[in-house]
């Protein structure tokens, strides 16, 4: 016997809504029933005097009112224009003046941004104030009818990244056809409450939040504070079945579900063993406090908007909760592919929709028609001609492949990144690897900036202040995006790192806006004003030291790293400043709970007992002695010098000149480039014993910290430098060792170059030497970037060179001056051909 699939017949008169007695919406306490909702979209519609098709805008925030309004113009035939509660006068401006409409539908909240709007426009409309219009006697019932199968039912605006917002004609059929691929697979039923979060100007929110629960007779529950506390306590009284949400919102929930599972040795065994058995009732069973953080009554979630990480899907699944994937677009009404229940298959955008066609075009984009399809873009024929061909193929701007009768999207044509060696990289692959390995960020875009591949991130404030970070860009390249060069072919390398400590751009459903991330790094958005400067004397004080520090504008919200640039160095500054001026001590912790200006004044407020404006002075500094980080032997030092010998005479073969300059017979400060790994070895193969074993050099503790990097970290002339711990005990280990007569080796970059080119030199090499009357001896390496740049497993081989510089004295030339000769000296030889 042959199974038909159930086909919806629809009479020539549309029933869209009917009283299904019972509750349909919640709302600030209040329960909103079927029989008010009619009564009140019927009001509604009497104020209204509308023809087939004439347009009636709705502008407010997601409330009851919103669908009185929605399904009132529905019931005047009339063609429902949303638009965003949150739009300046200027883009109101804009979207009426371009659809013209015969009413506007407003609130409280936004009736003095739409009245300022159609004053500067001119338009001739009628502006309903939702919050003004007395529903008390509202009493008809009936029946909601839908327009016309081909009337444009919808205009929706899209947001675009160039040029001007498009108006998105949406016909009857377009939705009518999301709504029978759905009931297909019974994905809504009548019993169902669906959590509406996201803002119903959008149609992916708009038709699974609104328009469908109403057709099914299900009950949609709104939020009016959007917040974590609202959205939990919603799940639990009003016993929510399904919810919808950005993939933003999925992956929050992801991280802190997964945190606590693998911090507990049982629970993550239990997670791995549900994770291969892959039995739905069995992982709700065992993850049955999961289910029940979710208010218990959880059938499924529902992601779109953008591609959600798989492995937030898969986790999902084996915690025994299907996360329905859909895709499309706003000009597909929306739905192009979506994931029935009990069909998730992690990565994929689901099944074809029933009605819909898609290919795959031979550049890999996404193509599809159907009765999905938008009528067009509101008066803008030329632009839906550039959208939709000759052949009605609507053109998505989407890259994909189909498997298996699944859809999976894989990237964008306009974010994929095309290197000038014709290379393709797809960002949101790498930014989802990076993501799924630290909690440290909160947000990123991989892009290309300035000719590198450029990783912009937003951290986590939350987890770095958790993890007592105080270097959060050093930690993140060394511990998070090091290890993802480590794993990936060259030209797929993050050479670059920017932080950033506002938001990313994105739109009202959470999707970033990569176009303008740029500007955001070139400090093109606008900028926060300051208001009410704080005026109190603590905060004038380090206000004004800062802004002589780093000669920059400071504002009181400013973070010490992210906005105004303090290094490890200036970080040293600034406590000795603080701990001379106001006779307090800024410890590792108290510079993580208060990372911003305003935050360290109002601690010195409390915490200091008098203010006098005193100098750095190093001297003081530097004369403590700190014996705790000096290497207590070389034994291992000399032996690795021993076994690496045949790689460096064999494989790799050194270049060596100035070695008289290396022969030293004071303390001298060593300082060099830094190209590779391979730079310690190096100078090591290039300098006598007797000056090896009388030589330490500053080191990185991140690289000493497993195996046999950790054992001859422990067993060579290395002092280990923690870049989150205070920078002066440091500084003062190596000021002992000086004094002691010892050399220090130090690569004042900081870290390994990621493009071969050289970066500017810190210096605090240069105020160690001058406070100790030390020598510098420059020297530069040139080949090793070459031959094993940063994460190559292995090095390549070939020839690398050395070169030690004259002797620099300390005594005569300022610390700025000593660093600017050093690094020009060493860069004007190694950029010589």
């Amino acid at each position: 016997m042959i199974k038909k699939t159930p086909v919806i017949i629809w009479e020539e008169k549309l029933e869209f809504v009917k009283n299904h007695n019972k509750t349909a919406i919640f709302y600030e306490g209040k329960e909103y029933s079927y029989k008010e909702l009619i009564a009140g979209a019927k009001e509604y519609a009497s104020l209204l005097d509308l023809v087939k098709e004439e347009k009636a805008v709705i502008f407010m925030e997601n409330r009851p009112e919103l669908l009185y309004a929605f399904l009132g113009i529905w019931d005047k035939k009339g063609t429902c224009v949303c638009l965003d509660a949150a739009s300046k006068v200027s883009e109101f401006q804009y979207f009426i003046e371009d659809c013209t409409p015969k009413y506007i539908f407003v609130s409280n909240n936004t009736y003095d941004i739409a009245k300022e709007a159609i004053n500067l426009s001119g338009v001739q409309t009628i502006v309903l104030n939702v919050d003004e219009i007395d529903l008390s006697k509202a009493d008809k019932e009936g029946i909601i009818y839908a327009p016309d199968r081909e009337a444009v039912a919808l205009i929706l605006y899209t947001s675009g990244t160039t040029g001007s917002p498009k108006g998105v004609m949406l016909t009857f059929d377009n939705i009518l056809v999301n709504i029978e691929g759905l009931n297909k697979y019974k994905m809504y039923e009548p019993t169902d409450r669906v959590l509406a979060l996201l803002p119903m100007h959008h149609i992916f929110p708009l038709l699974g939040s609104g328009i469908v629960p109403l057709q099914q007779g299900a009950t949609i529950a709104f939020l009016k504070e959007l917040s974590s506390q609202a959205m939990v306590d919603a799940l639990k009284n009003y016993k929510i079945t399904m919810m919808i949400g950005v993939p933003r919102l999925w992956e929050m929930l992801h991280k802190k579900i997964m945190e606590k599972i693998n911090s507990n040795k049982v629970i993550k065994s239990l997670f791995k063993l549900c994770e291969k058995l892959d039995n739905k009732e069995l992982s709700k069973k065992i993850f049955k406090k999961v289910h029940e953080g979710f208010g218990g009554n959880i059938r499924f979630f529902v992601s779109g908007g953008s591609k959600l990480n798989p492995e937030v899907s898969r986790d999902f699944k084996t915690l025994g909760i299907d996360v329905c994937e859909g895709y499309g677009l706003t000009e597909t009404a929306p739905m192009i592919s979506f994931t029935p229940i009990n069909q998730v298959v992690p990565g994929s955008a689901g099944k074809i929709m029933d009605g819909v066609q898609v290919k795959i075009a031979e550049d890999g984009e996404i193509l599809s028609k159907g009765r999905n399809l938008m009528k067009g873009y509101y008066k803008k024929p030329e632009a839906t001609a550039e959208v939709i061909d000759s052949e009605g193929w609507f053109h998505t701007g989407d890259l994909g492949e189909l498997k298996n009768d699944y859809l999976f999207v894989t990237g964008r044509k306009k974010e994929m990144i095309v290197l000038s060696n014709g290379k393709n990289i797809n960002p949101v692959e790498i930014e989802q690897f990076i993501l799924s390995k630290t909690d440290l960020i909160e947000e990123m875009v991989v892009i290309e900036y300035n000719s590198l591949l450029t990783a912009v991130i937003y951290p986590n404030f939350t987890k770095v202040k958790e993890h007592r970070v105080t270097n959060i860009a050093e930690t993140l390249k060394t511990g998070i995006i090091d290890k993802y060069n480590g794993s990936t072919p060259n030209y797929k390398k993050i050479l670059d790192l920017k932080i950033v400590q506002q938001e990313l751009p994105k739109t009202k459903i959470g999707k970033i806006r990569r176009f303008m991330v740029p500007a955001l790094l070139e400090g093109k958005i606008e900028e926060e004003k300051e208001e009410n400067i704080p005026t109190f004397e603590e905060y004038k004080a380090i206000s004004d030291y800062l802004t002589n520090l780093k000669g920059k504008k400071v504002m009181s919200n400013a973070h010490l790293e992210l906005d105004l640039g303090l290094d490890s160095l200036d970080l040293v500054e600034f406590i000795a400043f603080v701990e001379s001026s106001f006779g307090v001590t800024l410890t590792e912790e108290v510079l993580t709970e208060n990372p911003t200006v305003i935050k360290i004044a109002e601690y010195l407020k409390e915490n200091s007992t008098s203010l006098e404006i005193k100098d750095v002075d190093w001297k003081k500094i530097l004369e403590k002695d700190n014996f705790e980080g000096l290497p207590k032997s070389n034994s291992m030092g000399k032996l690795v010098k021993a076994l690496f010998k045949p790689l460096f005479s064999l494989y790799i073969k050194i270049e060596k000149e100035g070695l008289e300059n290396s022969k030293v017979t004071k303390p001298t400060v060593f300082v060099g480039n830094h190209q590779s790994f391979l730079d310690g070895f190096i100078f090591t193969q290039s300098i006598d014993n007797k000056t090896l074993d009388n030589t330490y050099f500053l080191a990185k503790v991140a690289h000493f910290k497993k195996g046999f990097m950790s054992y001859l970290g422990e067993n060579s002339n290395i002092m280990l430098i923690d870049i989150n711990k205070n920078l002066a005990e440091t500084l003062q280990c190596a000021a002992t060792a000086l004094r002691q007569g010892k050399n220090i080796v130090i690569f004042p970059e900081g870290t390994r170059s990621r493009d071969g080119e050289m970066r500017e030199f810190k210096k605090f090499y240069g105020i160690l030497a001058k406070e100790l009357n030390a020598d510098i001896v420059p020297f530069g390496i040139k080949g090793a970037y070459e031959l094993f740049p940063a994460h190559r497993k292995m090095p390549k081989s070939g020839t690398v060179k050395i070169k030690f510089f004259p002797r620099v004295s300390s005594e005569t030339l300022p610390v700025e001056d000593i660093v600017k000769n050093n690094f020009n000296e060493i860069k004007e030889w190694v950029d010589k051909i």
